[in-house]
């Protein structure tokens, strides 16, 4: 007899779990730079950035976040945390339409790349017949970049937080991906890179949760699957 498939769906976080930017927001930046004619050098944009990485963080851990819950409120995040940065680096006319410029060049659909093996390991997923669907915090400009990499034709739904007013970790955006998969939560797996807004994220209704991590990062020992490949997933699904 053939055993019961665990799970008939898998949600995917989008940002380091599907896709990956080609150019990081510290090279954009360096390359605004030279073209004003500022000088900085590695040392100091890497510690520039560092320091608005923790204002992120510190932002995106706060109880009760809303930044992504609007396009235009994730716009104006980022366009103080690049203003922020451009401050840091001593670039004295610094304006609104720098940090909006380093925003349109990270956010390029040319910019992004799939990981390795990620468009296999979705067209096999598809393959064995599971639902697949992307679940991000992210702007509408997500669907664009989903699409120019040829990665919506696997998904069978897109979620994102900026178009529908909720956000990870929030049970209410994972009750969307339970709605929209169409099947029980229990039946459901969400893979991202984020314990704290992927993998609590998910639990809050019932889904389990694989967390994954091409940064190759030093975790502490964790209560979940942990994988450093997407195609690695295949293995984790067959236990």
């Amino acid at each position: 007899m053939t055993p019961t498939r665990r799970y008939l769906a898998i949600s995917f976080d989008v940002g380091h779990t599907l896709i990956d930017a080609r150019r990081s927001p510290p090279q954009i930046v360096a390359e605004l730079l030279a073209e004003l004619g500022h000088h900085t050098t590695p040392e100091m944009l890497q510690a520039a950035y560092q320091r608005a990485e923790r204002l992120f963080l510190e932002d995106y851990l706060r109880p009760l976040c809303d930044t992504w819950e609007a396009d235009e409120r994730i716009q104006r995040f980022y366009c103080d945390y690049y203003l922020r940065i451009l401050h840091d680096l001593g670039l004295p006319q610094a304006e609104e339409r720098h940090a909006l410029t380093i925003i349109a060049r990270y956010l390029e659909p040319a910019n992004w790349q799939p990981y390795p093996g990620v468009i296999d390991t979705l067209a096999e997923l598809r393959a064995r017949g599971y639902r697949l669907g992307a679940a991000s915090d992210w702007d509408t400009n997500l669907r664009r970049i989903l699409q120019h990499l040829g990665l919506t034709r696997y998904l069978d739904w897109v979620i994102i937080s900026g178009a529908l007013g909720v956000a990870k970790p929030s049970p209410g955006f994972y009750r969307l991906v339970v709605q929209r998969a169409g099947v029980p939560a229990a039946r459901i797996v969400h893979v991202g890179d984020s314990y704290y807004a992927d993998v609590r994220g998910a639990r809050t209704v019932g889904m389990d949760a694989v967390l994954i991590d091409w940064r190759r990062r030093e975790l502490p020992r964790l209560d979940v699957p942990v994988i450093q490949r997407l195609p690695d997933l295949l293995d984790v699904l067959e236990v």
